[in-house]
């Protein structure tokens, strides 16, 4: 299939001389691209796929927040779901944190990702973290901000 037409081609058309010939005729303008553009836009397409998904089914989390070298600290969130009776994980982002690593600071980056990307947080089911005191607090942790929003997911660390 051309990921830039959706056009499905037959497997006599997957030698590197049809494929060439194929974005020549129908895509002219994408002759002059280099690796990384294809590459660039083949991410973004499986992102969107990931993205769409998400929004209809139930899903667990795991997050893994980081001090890089530079004292940043990130913010690593994978994803777990089952797709045609397969477990896959997927890395669903990494963001910086602005401003601490609290627990509600996390929270708030999980939370504005989910709302731009339009996946209800209802759809975590489960949630895994590294037992630190900013994830698992009882009071100010990012599962007990996560709790008071989505209702019976279940924590591990």
């Amino acid at each position: 299939m051309c990921l830039l037409c959706n056009k499905v081609l037959g497997n006599d058309a997957m030698k590197p001389s049809k494929l060439q010939d194929h974005l020549r005729r129908c895509h002219p303008d994408k002759t002059e691209k280099d690796l990384k553009y294809f590459q660039t836009r083949r991410h973004k397409e499986m992102m969107m796929l990931l993205i769409s998904y998400l929004q209809t089914t139930h899903f667990s989390i795991q997050l893994d927040e980081s001090t890089l070298p530079d004292n940043a600290a990130l913010l690593l969130a994978f994803v777990r779901f089952i797709m045609n009776q397969e477990i896959y994980e997927e890395l669903l982002f990494a963001r910086t944190l602005i401003t601490d690593t609290k627990g509600e600071s996390i929270f708030h980056v999980l939370k504005d990702y989910f709302i731009q990307k339009a996946i209800p947080l209802s759809n975590i089911i489960s949630v895994a973290t590294d037992g630190a005191p900013a994830m698992v607090g009882r009071y100010r942790g990012f599962i007990s901000y996560l709790k008071q929003n989505v209702s019976g997911v279940l924590a591990i660390h």
